[in-house]
């Protein structure tokens, strides 16, 4: 009888768990994708900020494997 029980219990808390899952996945991800959630617009600036490390970090391995001396003229 008791094993019968924590069957159901358990059955119930694993539909349950589920059903919560999908709710925050469906509310956090918005019905049309994430840039429409509740994270789109926080994804949006962690985005730019991620576009911009890498533009400074490109630029600041351009400037220190760049040579200082005079540049070369450009071909005719």
């Amino acid at each position: 009888m008791r094993r019968k029980i924590w069957m159901i219990l358990l059955g119930i808390g694993a539909v349950a768990g589920f059903a919560s899952g999908f709710r925050s996945l469906h509310h956090f991800m918005g019905p049309h994708g994430p840039e429409h959630g509740a994270w789109g617009s926080r994804r949006a600036l962690f985005e730019a900020h991620i576009a911009d490390v890498c533009t400074r970090s490109a630029e600041r391995t351009l400037r220190e494997h760049t040579p200082a001396g005079p540049r070369p003229a450009p071909p005719p």
